[in-house]
């Protein structure tokens, strides 16, 4: 099985760059790289010459416009596109033009048939040793790396046939899946290196919008209260501090401005993707949601 290793970049459609830079660099404590554009707002958290870039949105709703998963090289993505072909994915060779806006050597993209995300398949990041990344405010950094920048979740009809497809297609394997006693499994989180999820979605045919969040994790406890404390200043904050059962992340939830949400946490359990065996646990009866706090997480889903 050919697969992806990392969720790499997120290109974000957003009205007004200027709001998104201050935004960057005042709450996430990202840089914005000189060779930003009124096109292009590349925002770095790591030696990656970028993980996000903000686009215009023009006449695009304000949202996630294309997520990014990195292959090994030019042969994996040739194989991963096959596999994605084969499974009736009609699969798109990204320009020269595209792939040097998006800092790689090479890339293809296909419209994801369950959540209608744009998916991007890319090798070759630019990475950036000099000058090293400064965080725009006082913060410890990003855990990065081989786990990629994070984790994206958005929505899907059928949970079990959207899981099918990126264990099939992609390589992705199910790390576990909530459910609700009486209605049956409600989401999956799915793991492609030793990031417990890098990928999420929850069963919901008519979302508001297609992202629910992105997550960023702190390699500093210190981080995520400092960020709190700014979002909270802010109203933005729309799920408490709390701690998730599944990957024992401690973190809130708060909007940026395009509406959607970031999950901003520290402590996350990684796992062995060689070893880690499938588990579910059950929402609601008497273990109730299985953690503490995140107050409002029900309420956030749009």
């Amino acid at each position: 099985m050919h697969k992806v290793d990392e969720l790499a970049y997120i290109g974000i459609s957003a009205k007004d760059l200027d709001v998104w830079s201050k935004y960057a660099e005042e709450v996430l404590g990202q840089a914005v790289t000189a060779d930003s554009d009124s096109s292009n707002l590349y925002l770095r958290m790591d030696e990656r010459h970028h993980r996000f870039i903000v686009h215009p949105a023009d006449n695009e709703p304000e949202d996630v416009c294309y997520v990014g998963w990195q292959v090994r090289n030019a042969t994996e993505l040739d194989a991963v596109a096959t596999q994605l072909e084969a499974a009736g994915v009609h699969v798109i060779e990204g320009t020269p033009e595209e792939a040097a806006t998006r800092r790689v050597l090479g890339f293809a993209h296909f419209t994801d048939p369950h959540s209608g995300v744009r998916m991007e398949l890319s090798y070759g990041p630019e990475v950036t040793f000099q000058p090293p990344y400064r965080p725009a405010r006082p913060i410890s950094g990003f855990v990065t790396g081989a786990q990629g920048l994070g984790h994206f979740v958005t929505y899907v009809p059928d949970v079990d046939a959207a899981e099918r497809f990126y264990s099939e297609t992609l390589g992705f394997s199910t790390t576990d899946s909530p459910s609700i006693a009486g209605v049956g499994k409600i989401a999956s989180f799915m793991s492609c290196n030793p990031r417990h999820h890098s990928l999420a979605f929850f069963a919901n045919p008519e979302p508001k919008r297609r992202t629910y969040h992105v997550m960023l994790e702190h390699t500093s406890i210190d981080d995520v209260g400092s960020a709190f404390d700014i979002c909270q200043s802010q109203g933005d904050v729309k799920v408490q501090l709390g701690r998730h059962n599944n990957d024992r992340m401690f973190s809130f939830y708060a909007k940026n401005p395009s509406g959607w949400l970031f999950e901003i946490g520290w402590g996350a359990r990684t796992i062995d993707p060689d070893t880690f065996a499938a588990e579910h646990y059950t929402i609601g009866g008497g273990s109730g949601m299985g953690e503490w706090g995140h107050a409002g997480l029900m309420e956030s889903h749009g």
